[in-house]
């Protein structure tokens, strides 16, 4: 079993249904593995429902099946050091997937290795 972690924006797609809402769902359910999001993501989710005001049902069960990653100090101070002035939340998802020991890091984000400076894999869905 592989502990993989899941970015915002695959959250996003899905909850707003978007072009790639079926590749993101089909990537993440069904496989044996363990799926984590950060405290960031949950935060991301929640300002986009509110901002286009969607049932917070919906929300609270997309948000209910997923383990759950602190952001603490270390994790932000880390993500600061990576930061080269192109995506400060790539830094911070990566840096707590590391810490949680994930072994992939899910997106579709085509630069999310580049900016985040990950060494973890990370799959792309397009």
């Amino acid at each position: 079993m592989k502990h993989i972690f899941v970015d915002a924006n695959v959250l996003l797609e899905i909850l707003f249904d978007r072009k790639l809402s079926a590749k993101c769902q089909s990537l993440i359910q069904g496989r044996d593995n363990q799926y984590s999001i950060s405290t960031l993501t949950v935060h991301i989710v929640w300002y986009m429902a509110e901002k286009y005001k969607l049932q917070t049902e919906a929300v609270d069960s997309l948000l209910s099946v997923w383990s759950i990653l602190p952001i603490a100090e270390r994790t932000a101070s880390i993500a600061r050091i990576r930061y080269d002035g192109k995506d400060f939340e790539d830094c911070l998802q990566a840096v707590s997937a590391e810490e949680a020991v994930c072994d992939e890091i899910i997106t579709i984000d085509i630069h999310f290795k580049e900016h985040s400076h990950t060494e973890l894999p990370v799959l792309v869905i397009k």
